[in-house]
């Protein structure tokens, strides 16, 4: 692999080498997130029912940023939103659940792909953290 133009290239690479590798990696996810946060596995009465959607959302959103995207701000608002149903929800939460997300995700992709790709996506995430965290 050679260096991508822009954070949205490098990252669609990233979800094209997972996807290759056929690696679900939403079981992955929230066993680390559970084992870090084990409190939180109470909030999901029906868990087979969220995964797949809070990990492909989370994914979106953040190819969303790269892409500047009209619908990423509404859509992140709405996570937030949506999660005070469930109590509160730390900045830690928040923070872990999309550096988990994005790491596992490079696992999945290899080390080649992971090499290029994974900073555009921490660049992304840093700036849905920030966005949270407002």
């Amino acid at each position: 692999m050679t260096e991508l133009a822009s954070d949205s290239d490098a990252m669609m690479a990233l979800l094209e080498a997972a996807g290759e590798r056929e690696i679900d990696i939403v079981p992955l996810v929230f066993d680390r997130f559970f084992a870090r946060h084990p409190e939180t596995r109470e909030l999901f009465p029906n868990l087979e029912a969220a995964a797949g959607r809070m990990v492909n959302e989370t994914l979106e959103a953040l190819v969303g940023l790269a892409d500047e995207a009209w619908w990423v701000d509404t859509t992140i608002i709405n996570f937030v939103d949506l999660h005070r149903n469930f109590g509160t929800i730390s900045e830690a939460h928040w923070h872990d659940w999309i550096d988990m997300t994005i790491d596992t995700l490079a696992e999945a992709g290899g080390d080649e792909a992971a090499a290029i790709s994974k900073p555009a996506w921490q660049a992304q995430a840093a700036r849905m953290k920030a966005m949270i965290d407002a």
